[in-house]
This record gives C-alpha cells, structure tokens and sequence, in this order.
C-alpha cells in the first residue's frame, strides 16, 4: 500500500528530511535515547470549513519518526455492521429510508465526530469515542471494530440517534488499575439539539437554541456544571462502574470552574482532569471516592458488582486536593474564580492537557481578548488569543505561553513525545547553519505535538478564506510541532508576543521585526496527511491523490504500538 505524506518545516531556512539525520535511528546505542513511542493517533471529526472532505469522522494515525502515515479507521458506525457488537440499539448505524441510503453523508452512515482516544490495557486495544453516537467503541490494533460499550448512565440517547445531543463524551485516559477514565461534559452549544433556549439572562435566539447569543456559541449554568463528571469504565465489560462527580462539600464544594470535563491524565500526585469551560485542571485523589466493588484489572479480586452502578452518589464525589486555575498568572489568584458558571473569559477554553518527564503540564488554551459575554459586540475570529498553557511542576497557575499566534486557531489537541524525525531534520539543520557543525543530542528532547484546525502559523499565506475580522484566522487543518525548552515558549527569545493581529491585508507582518508576535513560538514541523485516492482499500477520501486532506483535530495522542500497516 502506498503511504505519503507531506512534511513542510516552518522556519527561515527549509530543510529537506532524510532518514540518515535521525538522531533516533535504527543503529541507536543500548540505553541511549530512542523514540519507543513514535505513532499518534489523532481523533478528525471532519468538520467543514476546517476539513475539505467534510464528514463523519475519523481517526488517523502517523509515525513521526519515519514521517509514514499509518492506516485511517474509518467510521464504524455503518449500515454494514447493523447486528454486529459493534451497533447495539443504542447506537444507529442506519439512515435513511432503503436500509441506510442517504444519510447526512450521502453513503447511510450515522455521524462518529471522535473526541477521544487511548490504547494499550489488557490487550493492547484502541478505545474511541463518538461524540455525536454518545459511545466508547474497542478496536483491535489493525483498526478493526470490536464492540462498542453497553449504554453508559449518563448517555441523552439511549435508544439511538439524537446525534450531538448534551451531555457529551470528550476525553479519556487509562488509570492505574487498567479502568478507563471518561469525561461527559454537560454545557449548552450551538450544535446540539436538547441545549437551553433560554440564557441565563432570559434571553431567546430565533434559531431556538440560546448557545447562539454568545461567542464563541456555548455557555453553562450550575445545573448543567454539576453534571460533568468522570465515568470509571471497565475495559473488558465496557461498562460504567464508578465515577468522580463535582463535590458538594469541602474546600472545593460546588466550585463554578468544574464546568465540563475534557481532558485527562493520571501521575502519581491524582487524577488530573481539565475543565473546558472553567479554565482550570482539578487534581483528584483518585484512590479516594472509589467505590470498594469497582476492582479494575491488576487487582488480586475480580470485579463482580452486586448491583447496577448509578450517578450521582453522594459517596462517589471527587476529593480535590488542588486546582490549577489558568486565568491566574501570578499566583495570587483569579478575581472571578468563585463567580458565576459562565465566566466570559472561561468559556471554550480548555480541552487537552498533557504533562511532560519532570511535571510541567500543558494544554489547549483557547483565551480570548474581550469577554464575549451575552450579546457583546465585536466578538468575532479577531479577539482569538489561543495558545498552549504552561504550568511548572506544582505549580497552580499559569507560568508561560507556547505559540500565542493569530494563525493558529480552534487548537483541541496536545501529546507529548520525543522529537520527531521530521522536526529532528529542522532542528539539527537550524544548528548546523549557526554553529557550522551538529552536537548529536539536539534532537534528544521532548516536543509537543498539537491538533490545529485553522493552521496558519506565522501568519502567512492568508489569502482566499481567511476571515475578514481576523486575516490570520484560515480554516484548513494539521498537526503541528513546537519545542518546550523555556528558550523556545513565546518570548522565549526576550521579543514581545501579544498574540494580537494586525489590520486585515497586513499579510505576514505579525512576524516582521519589530511586530508584536515578533517572539512568537513557530512550530519546527507541520505533518499533513496526503489524499490515498488511488482505488485501493485504503482510499481516505474522494480527494485527488496526493492533495492535502485538511483536518479538524480533536485529541492527538502518542501510542506504544502503531496500528498494522
């Protein structure tokens, strides 16, 4: 099977990739640094503008260290698996009227639009969520479906359909005992169907659905904050068997920055999970809360639970031991962190978190310039202020920047691994043009990898589709890398970096000297995926072949094993 793909390396000077600059290569010594975990899967919901092959949804898969693009799996949610584990009742996998013709892609397929994604446990396995089928699906290493899980307690559809209905499933994580961690985020958007149609102001819009009075097009309220949580599912039955719930008691009883749960992680401090309308990643005791029937894999006594798990138990309610508030950036506190569930400067912020070898955590932050608060005029692409957050080991609030840049935006997506082989190839030429020789160790470092749906950093190459309140702002998808070392975060070079775009038609000019993004981060490599048009099996698009398939990214992760290829 042919695998292509497009590598384009952002920077003054261009370097072309070869294997043999590897500094992770085949003939690596024992006990010396090498790329083990070299493949991502990244979640694609297809979305137009973003993706220009607009459609169910997908997950993706590259080897950063080759530059190969690995196998797409591909919506499972079809008429060919009606009576399969793979579509229960709960879930619809047929459209239209003559056994799935038609279908809001035009093939009978049910929407997937992906969110989540994790691998390995007991078998090595895959397990993707659909955000609009409001499920968890296992998947062997090949990307072949296997089941997808029974209905979960918090699901809106349980007897199918009522795609992108709240409360959703986001992302997901495997904790120590091989149990999956799962957030469902309850909050109203613009898309979903069952959101609020009054505002909490007592407003209504004419498309019935108050999410559209704000921008961008989402709120909450404490009802629906109080219905995020942190489902415990056991990967072998797929079932919900616990959770962590918004504590109701404590130093952090009712606390409006638990505002639905998006990503997570898991250290040995707790459980950390990110809040994406409350700015903040609550750290959880996750030993604490558990209920004594939900033994996950590894313990010495199985799982037999006497009776079905249900939310909303008082005794399954988070204990928080911190909060990382990224609106605080001196750590003397954010004036609105005990006000209200709507928060203008909260809302749409914080999906991935990720952390690197010595604690730093890092994530999506998508801030903006002005409030956006109901009704507010001017909100528009152009008060955009997204970047990836910084918080130093232990620290509880923001202490840096990565890529303040008004060419990337609608950023989802965050993991961390050791550089690439394509990043490698930049970086090792940068060195060579400024010291006239290669140290050998300069790409023996972590680099963070991130899901950008309107890519365009550096702000070049506007031109047709950008938006005319924000030049920089151009739909259009990929994966990026950027370094983390603290001489490469925004301003890392002592230039300014406000994140500010300049009037519409300034092509480029946020990056001239003397520009006020002059010290923004720039990525070190851009990992497109290339059309596979070309009749075979492995065809992901109606795209030429060879054409760049546009993205719309979610989570972006590293995995231990690649799918075959």
């Amino acid at each position: 099977m042919k695998k292509t793909i497009l590598i384009t390396a952002l920077a003054a000077s261009t370097a072309m990739f070869s294997v043999g600059v590897l500094a992770h290569s085949a003939g690596s010594l024992p006990g010396t640094p090498v790329c083990l975990e070299s493949n991502i899967m990244m979640a694609d919901a297809m979305n137009a503008p973003f993706s220009n092959i607009a459609g169910p949804g997908r997950l993706l898969e590259m080897n950063t260290t080759t530059g190969l693009r690995g196998i797409t799996v591909k919506n499972p949610f079809t008429p060919a698996n009606v009576g399969t584990p793979l579509c229960p009742s709960h879930v619809t996998c047929e459209l239209g009227p003559g056994g799935g013709v038609g279908g809001p892609f035009g093939d009978g397929s049910a929407p997937w639009k992906p969110t989540g994604n994790t691998s390995g446990g007991e078998n090595g396995h895959a397990y993707l969520v659909s955000a609009a089928q409001h499920a968890l699906s296992q998947f062997h290493r090949d990307g072949t479906g296997i089941m997808t899980g029974p209905v979960l307690p918090t699901s809106p559809s349980p007897n199918g359909g009522n795609f992108g209905f709240v409360p959703r499933l986001l992302g997901n994580g495997f904790m120590p005992n091989g149990n999956i961690a799962q957030t469902s985020c309850d909050a109203n958007f613009f898309n979903a169907p069952n959101s609020d149609q009054v505002s909490p102001n007592g407003n209504t819009d004419p498309s019935g659905n108050a999410s559209n009075l704000f921008f961008p097009p989402v709120f909450s309220t404490d009802a629906r904050g109080a219905n995020g949580r942190v489902l415990v599912i056991d990967q072998e039955t797929m079932e919900a068997i616990d959770e962590y719930s918004r504590p109701t008691r404590g130093p952090y009883a009712n606390d409006p920055r638990w505002n639905c749960p998006a990503g997570v992680l898991v250290t040995d401090e707790g459980l950390f999970v990110s809040m994406f309308h409350g700015n903040a990643v609550f750290v959880i005791d996750w030993k604490a809360g558990i209920d004594r029937h939900s033994r996950g894999l590894g313990s010495n006594k199985p799982f037999r639970s006497k009776r079905p798990f249900r939310i909303g138990q008082r005794r399954n309610q988070a204990k928080i031991i911190r909060v990382i508030d990224l609106l605080d950036t001196t750590g003397a506190g954010a004036p609105d962190a005990a006000t209200g569930f709507d928060s203008p400067f909260r809302r749409d912020n914080l999906r991935a978190i990720r952390m690197s070898e010595d604690g730093t955590l890092y994530g999506t932050n998508r801030g903006r310039s002005q409030g956006c608060a109901e009704g507010e005029a001017g909100c528009n692409p152009s008060v955009f202020r997204q970047h990836i957050f910084v918080a130093s080991p232990g620290s509880n609030h923001k202490t840096g920047t990565l890529a303040l840049d008004p060419g990337v935006n609608v950023i989802a997506g965050v993991s961390i691994n050791r550089m690439s082989g394509p990043g490698c190839a930049f970086v090792e030429a940068e060195e060579l043009a400024k010291t006239g020789t290669n140290s050998g160790d300069a790409c023996d470092v972590e680099t963070i990898y991130v899901g950008v749906s309107a890519a365009n950093a550096g702000c070049k190459g506007t031109g047709p589709g950008a938006n005319p309140a924000n030049a920089c702002f151009r739909p259009g998808g990929a994966v990026y890398e950027y370094r983390i070392d603290a001489a490469h975060l925004d301003g890392g070079n002592g230039l300014p970096c406000d994140g500010v775009p300049d009037a519409a038609g300034s092509e480029g000019a946020s990056f001239l000297p003397g520009g006020n993004n002059e010290g923004c981060a720039l990525p070190i490599a851009q990992f497109d995926f290339v059309a596979q048009g070309d009749g075979t099996p492995d065809d992901t698009s109606s795209l030429p072949d060879g054409q760049i398939e546009t993205l719309d990214p979610r989570m972006v992760m590293h995995i231990h094993e690649a799918f075959n290829q």
